[in-house]
């Protein structure tokens, strides 16, 4: 059991970042009504439970999150906001990309380097999850949390230089904090930020915990069910890639098999943009002005675009008066879509294979399949989580829905189960025991 009477799990997606607490003997006393998604949106956010994952150096301050997204937006696309905090995890050389400079597009100033806004960014983080945690009156009143961070294992053979480094970062940030003294949410003076940074360096690693993403996902869909089956298949389809992993289980053990560990470039990003030039092509604007106009306003509106044309088989958008459909058919006919879903599918059935290899040599039958991330309900992912092995030893694929029933209890008042896939790797590493732990105690 862990030190203290709760675990709080960090997961800073490439999109979004989100977090969760739970009782530390939550995986042997499942208890639904005590799991705690923490509120981490920023006021006027779409999703309380969604933090952006962003920071934008405007003129004379740092604005992080929802106000990082709007101030690039309002300047038309001239300049842009650092994202895709979480793709800097699978780099082989970590403290080479951590120092890298920035463009001009991102740091006009030239005074960043990448780890200054990594650093910036998770004590905006922080702040937002110390502010959840006192928005949740089953929390309030905790001393404190053991915490960890959910990753992907994308660097699994150095897990421990990689997590010492996130420590670090995270020990930083907190330095940060304390050195700044206001909020994050505001924005930050960049004179000010340079000073709480160059105060950070000396500061010691916060103690934290890694669980391996595909971990995550294997406990929150496991909790509380009487057995389990040998193998588990997991697809995370999130913003900015789509990872693979299966998961054998012996005993109270749990690991990722290395053979079946994928990572996919292309994810929910990549399809978004399919989808804007096919609605481009639709609209067949002349004007250039007119064209990037529709762009941005496609793109500011593609989660519930997207949402809609999975669900119902069609979206439309109006733009200047004039409607404009696209039809799930025609995503399907698009090559770049296509070879998307082919290469998808050929990683998958090499990771499933895998899956059956270790069930039969396990003496098992049956193997579980989640899909998880931002993309879990798009149809074709779906379709895929059901695809049968094409191997000997009649094991059958069992689907697990990427929300649990438990997702839908009355103490989440309706608001969990709609965003629960994107927030299930920061619940089911809240929920996970030491056992299933990558990295750290």
């Amino acid at each position: 059991m862990n030190s203290r009477g709760w675990t709080l799990c960090v997961d800073f997606g490439t999109a979004f970042s989100k977090a969760a607490a739970a009782p530390a003997d939550a995986w042997a006393h499942f208890d639904p009504t005590r799991v705690r998604p923490l509120l981490l949106g920023q006021a006027g956010a779409r999703d309380a439970f969604l933090l952006d994952s962003a920071v934008f150096v405007d003129d004379a301050r740092l604005l992080f999150g929802g106000a990082a997204l709007a101030r690039a937006e309002a300047l038309g696309g001239k300049r842009a906001a650092l994202r895709s905090f979480k793709t800097i995890l699978s780099v082989s050389d970590f403290d080479r990309a951590l120092n890298a400079t920035l463009p001009a597009s991102i740091d006009p100033h030239r005074v960043f380097v990448m780890r200054d806004l990594v650093v910036l960014y998770l004590a905006f983080l922080s702040e937002a999850i110390d502010a959840g945690v006192r928005a949740d009156a089953m929390l309030s009143a905790e001393a404190g949390f053991d915490r960890r961070y959910a990753a992907p294992a994308w660097r699994r053979g150095d897990s421990a230089g990689l997590h010492n480094h996130v420590m670090r970062l995270f020990g930083e940030a907190e330095a940060v904090r304390q050195a700044l003294g206001g909020s994050l949410r505001e924005g930050v003076d960049i004179g000010a930020a340079q000073a709480a940074l160059a105060r950070s360096r000396s500061a010691a690693p916060t103690a934290m915990g890694l669980i391996f993403e595909a971990s995550a996902a294997a406990a929150y869909t496991s909790i509380g069910l009487a057995a389990a089956v040998p193998a588990m298949i997991v697809l995370d389809m999130g913003a900015g890639t789509t990872d693979i992993a299966v998961l054998a289980r012996a005993g109270a053990r749990t690991e990722e098999l290395r053979d079946a560990q994928i990572t996919l470039k292309q994810a929910g990003d990549y399809i978004d943009r399919v989808i804007a030039n096919l609605t481009l092509d639709t609209a067949r604007l002349k004007a250039l002005e007119d064209r990037s106009e529709l762009w941005r306003l496609i793109i500011a509106q593609m989660r519930d675009f997207k949402e809609t044309l999975f669900a119902e088989g069609r979206a439309s958008i109006r733009f200047k008066n004039k409607a404009l459909s696209l039809s799930i058919k025609d995503l399907e006919r698009a090559p770049d879509f296509q070879a998307f879903r082919d290469e998808l599918a050929q990683a998958y059935e090499q990771a499933l294979e895998t899956a059956r290899r270790y069930a039969v040599t396990d003496g098992g039958r049956e193997i579980q399949s989640v899909a998880v991330g931002g993309g879990a309900a798009a149809p074709f992912i779906q379709a895929m989580i059901r695809t049968k092995p094409r191997g000997k030893g009649n094991v059958k694929v069992s689907p697990r829905t990427a929300t649990p029933d438990w997702a839908h209890a009355p103490t989440f008042s309706g608001n969990l189960a709609p965003v629960f896939p994107q927030l299930a790797i920061a619940i089911g590493g809240a929920l996970a025991p030491k056992e299933m732990l990558a990295a750290g105690v």
